[in-house]
C-alpha cells in the first residue's frame, strides 16, 4: 500500500483535509441561484486513464466539414443550455478559493503559492478545457443522439423553467430566498414536493458535475502540493479515498442548496407540471450526455496531474 507523504511530522493529506474547508459549506443564497442557473464518478487508478480516454466512437473521415462544424455546434449548445460550461466558468474562482484555503492551513511561501498557483491555471485553463470536453462529447455521441438532446433542451416545459431560473436571478429574489430557507427550517416541506424537486434535481445532473468538479479539483490541489513539498506521486486511488469525506459534505451542501432553490421556484407550480418537467430531463440520451460530460471532466482533471506528474520527471526528479 502506498504510504502518506507526511509534512511536519504528520501525513500531508490528513494536514490539508483537516485544514482546507471550502467555501461551499458556507451557506450562500447566491450559489443557491447559480447552482441552478449555471448549472459521482469514482476516479480509478492512473493505470485505467488511458483506457477511459479511449473514445467509443470517433468522428467519421467521411464526414463532410460543414456536417463536423455542425455537430460542434449542436454540442456547444447543448454543454451551454445543461450548465456544464457555466459550471466550468467557476473554475478559476475556484482555484482561488482552494489556494486562499491552502494558504490558512499550512506554511507556503510566497513563490510556492504563485508556483502552485500557476500549475493549475495554466493546466485548467477554461478554453482548454472547453475545447477538450467538446472532443471528448464529440467522439462518443452520434449526430442522431446529438439532434435528440438538442430537441429536450429546445422543448416548451424545459423552455419555460430555464426562464423561471433567469426570472430568479435578481437581489430581491435573493433575499426572499433567504427568508424562506428560514421557514424551511421551521416548517418542513410538502413530502410528497420534496421527492419531486429531488427527482428533478437528480434529471438535471447539474449538482452531480458541480461536486465532481470540485472533488477533481480538490485532488489537483492535493497531488500539486504532494509534488511541491515532497516530490512524491500520489495515486488515483489513494486520492480518491482521502475525497471520501469532502465529496459527501460538498455533494450533500450543493444537492440542500438546490432542493432550497427548487422548492422556493415552484412554490406556486403545480406537481404535474414539475412531473412533465422531469420527464422531458429524464430520457435516456440526455443521462447519456450528461454521463459522458462527468466522463469528460473526470478525464480533463487526471490528464492535468498526469501532466504535473511528467513535468516532474523532466525537470530530473
Amino acid at each position: 500500500m502506498q504510504n502518506l507523504v507526511s509534512f511536519n511530522g504528520l501525513p500531508l493529506l490528513s494536514v490539508l483535509q483537516r485544514g482546507i474547508r471550502s467555501t461551499l459549506l458556507v451557506v450562500s443564497t447566491v450559489v443557491l441561484s447559480s447552482v441552478i442557473l449555471s448549472g459521482n464518478v469514482s476516479a480509478q487508478d492512473s493505470s485505467q486513464d488511458s483506457a477511459q480516454d479511449k473514445p467509443v466512437t470517433s468522428t467519421s473521415p467521411f464526414m463532410s466539414e460543414q456536417s463536423e462544424a455542425n455537430q460542434r455546434a449542436m454540442i456547444t449548445y447543448a454543454l451551454h443550455e445543461a450548465g456544464v460550461y457555466d459550471l466550468l466558468e467557476q473554475v478559476p474562482e475556484l482555484i482561488s478559493q482552494e489556494i486562499g484555503n491552502l494558504k490558512a492551513s499550512m506554511p507556503l511561501s510566497r513563490q510556492e503559492l504563485k508556483s502552485l498557483k500557476k500549475n493549475l491555471a495554466s493546466r485548467l485553463e477554461s478554453a482548454e478545457i472547453n475545447a477538450s470536453i467538446l472532443r471528448y462529447v464529440q467522439s462518443r455521441l452520434s449526430e442522431e443522439q446529438l439532434l435528440a438532446i438538442k430537441d429536450i433542451l429546445q422543448s416548451s416545459h424545459v423552455l419555460s423553467f430555464k426562464q423561471m431560473q433567469q426570472d430568479a436571478d435578481n437581489e430581491l429574489t435573493y433575499g426572499r430566498m433567504r427568508s424562506y430557507k428560514v421557514k424551511l427550517k421551521e416548517r418542513a416541506p410538502n413530502k410528497n414536493r420534496l421527492v419531486l424537486v429531488e427527482t428533478l434535481d437528480a434529471s438535471i445532473g447539474q449538482t452531480r458535475l458541480e461536486t465532481e468538479i470540485k472533488v477533481e479539483l480538490r485532488k489537483n490541489l492535493l497531488a500539486n502540493v504532494s509534488l511541491l513539498k515532497t516530490e512524491q506521486v500520489l495515486s488515483e486511488a489513494l486520492l480518491e479515498k482521502q475525497m471520501a469525506d469532502y465529496r459527501q459534505r460538498v455533494g450533500d451542501h450543493i444537492n440542500e442548496n438546490a432542493r432550497v432553490f427548487y422548492l422556493y421556484l415552484f412554490k406556486r407550480t403545480p406537481s404535474a407540471n414539475i412531473r412533465q418537467l422531469i420527464g422531458r430531463y429524464s430520457n435516456p440520451e440526455f443521462e447519456k450526455f450528461m454521463a459522458v460530460c462527468e466522463s469528460a471532466i473526470v478525464s480533463v482533471f487526471r490528464k492535468a496531474r498526469r501532466d504535473a506528474y511528467d513535468d516532474m520527471k523532466l525537470a530530473g526528479n
